[in-house]
């Protein structure tokens, strides 16, 4: 079933962001707004949840303040809920009410089916936001997951490392890279006046992981690949910066309140899925290139998080364990392949910008320890996890194969497209539907593991999961250089409990 969403136009100057809900419990809910046009030091928004979206079923309600100093945002944790229940929202402050909010929570206890859809890679003078037109208008998901990239701190001018962006009338505010707090609360702000991303937001609880953009490009613990400290100032203040305004914008719940920095996290659904989603950039060693890379010692997520993770599926009782990385865990290189790849594959960052090696800047950086997390979710539930990712503006499908044991299937790995951030035609100036196919079919014929891909179109995924299988369904919209509420099932695939590989697939209804 489709549902039609629209921000209303009761949407008044103090409320010019419109509303969101995100990070769902079974038995809670973040719900956020931001008030605008404030000439007092302080503001008092009252907020009100309900049953019905007419709000005359009030279950929940209160009054809270806000200041300069969270950048006049508001987050309510909305506690004592019921589990697996629609509810609706609202705030007022002088006088004026905000739009009216849609939000779910989780289901708990003994759960046979979830239905959810993953999205990545936002970027905002690149297109428009249709896919989250998309999904707005959709009523069969229970939340949707951000993978990162939810913001692209990038110049409109950008250097020649990056993509520019598409001459629509969509330049980035502010023009020059985000590097102050000030910077990075501007770019949130001009995101969440877009009116597909206010629907979205409107119409679904988010749970979202970050990226490197929503940081800088190619951020590591300690720096990035476009900061400068001689130009940028310190790292860590500008990754602070960074991070103090994606928890001011977004609606979430801070894991750990002692440590800011801390993104990864579990989300339980009853006992069908247990939601397991990393940072896969703010707490990973330098990416390096050659030999180095292959030190047992190197780490993609960081000594706590890699002993969280660890732990996480050992101790996990779900049917399903489901691991949001932002970056595809998948081998996207490897050697003696064919060169006429290596023009496409450098421009979607499969491989090394220069030679034929693997890009040090994904999974394959890490290779020692994604065999040890493979040799673990092998050990601990071959057959009851996936990977879901996505970073690389593509879409895929794979099965990866157990370090150890060539042909041994542990696990599969999906990858949802790009919201608007340029794929393979837009990078090489293709022509759609004609060089890029073959170039899907090249690699799936090429790449160890990989039984699909599509290189070329914008959109989201929708995973279905009950107790037997996992249903994954890719979506593709029309464009994304003009505003179009057109879409199309793109590709469909089913992973049946106990068996790590990808099958043919039946649609479920929608």
């Amino acid at each position: 079933m489709i549902r039609t969403s629209t921000v209303p136009s009761s949407a008044r100057a103090h409320f010019r962001h419109g509303v969101a809900s995100g990070d769902p419990r079974h038995d809670r809910v973040i719900i956020w707004t931001r008030v605008s046009d404030i000439d007092a030091p302080t503001v008092t928004v009252e907020w009100t949840v309900a049953i019905d979206p007419e709000m005359r079923h009030v279950v929940a309600s209160g009054a809270t303040e806000t200041t300069a100093r969270r950048d006049w945002t508001v987050h309510i944790d909305v506690v004592g809920l019921r589990p697996d229940t629609v509810y609706h929202y609202r705030f007022e402050a002088m006088r004026q009410r905000s739009p009216i909010g849609r939000t779910r929570t989780l289901a708990d206890g003994h759960v046979d089916h979830l239905r959810f859809a993953f999205v990545s890679c936002a970027k905002y003078n690149a297109g428009f936001f249709n896919v989250y037109g998309r999904l707005a208008a959709r009523d069969d998901i229970d939340f949707v997951l951000h993978l990162g990239d939810y913001i692209y701190e990038a110049s409109n001018t950008p250097p020649a490392t990056q993509t520019p962006g598409a001459d629509i009338g969509r330049p980035f505010e502010p023009l020059h890279e985000c590097r102050t707090i000030a910077d990075y609360r501007a770019r949130y702000a001009q995101y969440r006046r877009d009116p597909d991303v206010q629907a979205v937001h409107a119409a679904h609880p988010v749970i979202a992981t970050l990226d490197d953009h929503e940081l800088a490009d190619g951020a590591w613990r300690g720096g990035a690949d476009n900061h400068d400290e001689m130009r940028d100032g310190a790292w860590q203040i500008r990754r602070a910066a960074a991070q103090q305004a994606r928890w001011e914008w977004m609606p979430a719940r801070l894991p750990d309140p002692s440590d800011p920095t801390r993104v990864h996290r579990s989300v339980r659904v009853g006992d069908l899925v247990e939601l397991l989603l990393l940072d896969f950039r703010g707490r990973r060693d330098r990416p390096m290139a050659g030999p180095a890379m292959h030190h047992p010692s190197r780490s993609a997520l960081g000594i706590e998080q890699r002993a969280w993770l660890e732990e996480s599926l050992v101790l996990s009782t779900a049917t399903w364990r489901l691991i949001g990385t932002p970056s595809p865990m998948a081998r996207t290189w490897q050697p003696d392949l064919d060169p006429s790849l290596h023009v496409p594959m450098r421009a979607l960052k499969l491989m090394h910008a220069k030679h034929d090696a693997p890009d040090e800047d994904q999974w394959d950086g890490y290779p020692a320890e994604r065999d040890d997390l493979l040799r673990i979710i092998h050990a601990t539930g071959r057959g009851k996890t996936m990977l879901l990712a996505g970073d690389l503006h593509v879409s895929m499908a794979i099965e990866h194969e157990h370090p150890d044991h060539r042909g041994e299937h542990t696990v599969v790995e999906v990858v949802t497209p790009s919201i608007t951030s340029q794929n393979l035609d837009e990078k090489l100036h293709l022509t759609p539907g004609t060089d890029a196919v073959g170039v899907a079919a090249d690699l799936v014929e090429a790449l160890d593991g990989l039984q699909w891909c599509e290189l070329e179109s914008h959109g989201y995924s929708v995973v279905d999961v009950d107790r037997q299988r996992i249903n994954v369904q890719w979506w593709y919209v029309d464009t994304v250089l003009s505003p179009s509420s057109a879409e199309r099932l793109g590709h469909t695939i089913d992973v049946a409990a106990g068996s790590p590989v990808v099958s043919p697939s039946l649609v479920p209804s929608r």
